[in-house]
C-alpha cells in the first residue's frame, strides 16, 4: 500500500508570511526584557534561591525544557515539513551550534557540571548571542506562531542558566579552560562541512556559501575557506573579549600578593 505524507504548515504551528516577524519591534524586544528580568530576580533572591528545598527540582525543571525545547523542534518539523520550500528536511538535522549549547546547558545545569559551565558559559555568551539581533529563521512566524517562542527560549533559556550558575552556586569561568569550548566547535564544525558539501541547500553553522535570510552570516564572504578562517578569527576575538574581565581581576589579584619591592 502506498503511504503519502502530508504535512501541515498552517496554522500555529506552522509558518506564516515573511514579515510577520520584524526586527527590532516590541516582538524583537520582549523576549530580551524577559530575560534580563529574569536574571536580575534570580541575582536579586540568589541567596534564598540556594538555599531552597526545591532548588535543585528547579534546575532539572531548566534542563529538561531545554530538552524538550529541542525535541519539540524536530516534532514540528516532522509534521509542517520545511517551509514549503522544496528544501530537504536533511538541511535541519543537528549540527547547529545554538542547538548543541541548549543540550550542553541543560545537563550543565540538572548536574552542577563545572566541565561543562565552560563550554556553555562561552559558547552562549558569545555564538549564541549572535542571532538576537537578527534572528532570519522566524521573519515569518511572529508571536502568533509557536515557532516565535520555540526560537527565543531556545537562544535564551540557556544564557538564563549560564547566569544562575554564576550567581546561585558560584560558577565561575576560567579562560585557561577555553580550550573545551574551541575543541567542542572544532568537533562539530568536522561534521557540519562535509555535510555541507554532501546536502543540497544545507548550511550547517553558517559554513557553506549562501545566503540565510536577512542574517548577520550574509556579511561573511562567499568562499567556504575563507568563511572558516574568518570565522575561527571571529571565534577568538569573541572568546578574548570575555575571558579580558577574568584576566584584568587575575593581574589585579597578582599585584595585591606581590610582596613589595626591596629596591
Amino acid at each position: 500500500m502506498d503511504f503519502e505524507y502530508v504535512f501541515h504548515s498552517s496554522g500555529i504551528f506552522g509558518y506564516g508570511e515573511e514579515g510577520d516577524f520584524t526586527y527590532w519591534s516590541f516582538a524583537h524586544f520582549a523576549p530580551l526584557i524577559v530575560l534580563a528580568l529574569a536574571i536580575f530576580l534570580v541575582y536579586r533572591y540568589r541567596e534564598k534561591l540556594r538555599n531552597w528545598k526545591g532548588e535543585e527540582n528547579f534546575r532539572f525543571a531548566i534542563g529538561l525544557t531545554l530538552i524538550l525545547i529541542e525535541f519539540f523542534y524536530y516534532c514540528r518539523l516532522l509534521y509542517v515539513g520545511n517551509g514549503g520550500n522544496g528544501k530537504q528536511l536533511l538541511t535541519k538535522l543537528p549540527f547547529e551550534v545554538c542547538e548543541w549549547a541548549a543540550i550542553l546547558t541543560a545537563f550543565m545545569i540538572m548536574k552542577k557540571g563545572k566541565s561543562l559551565f565552560q563550554c556553555s558559559f562561552y559558547i552562549c555568551l558569545t555564538l549564541g548571542v549572535i542571532p538576537w539581533f537578527m534572528p532570519a529563521v522566524i521573519t515569518d512566524a511572529g508571536p502568533t506562531y509557536l515557532r516565535y517562542y520555540h526560537f527565543w527560549l531556545e537562544h535564551t533559556l540557556p544564557v538564563f542558566a549560564v547566569f544562575y550558575m554564576i550567581f546561585v552556586h558560584g560558577f565561575r569561568p576560567d579562560y585557561k579552560q577555553v580550550y573545551k569550548p574551541f575543541i567542542f566547535l572544532g568537533v562539530l564544525a568536522g561534521f557540519a562541512i562535509p555535510l555541507n558539501y554532501a546536502i543540497p541547500d544545507a548550511n550547517f553553522m553558517y559554513l557553506a556559501s549562501g545566503t540565510t535570510g536577512n542574517s548577520i552570516a550574509n556579511v561573511l564572504p562567499q568562499s567556504i575557506p575563507v568563511r572558516l578562517c574568518l570565522f575561527i578569527g571571529i571565534l577568538c576575538v569573541l572568546f578574548a573579549l570575555i575571558s579580558l574581565p577574568q584576566i584584568i581581576k587575575q593581574i589585579k589579584e597578582k599585584k595585591k600578593t606581590a610582596p613589595p619591592d626591596q629596591t
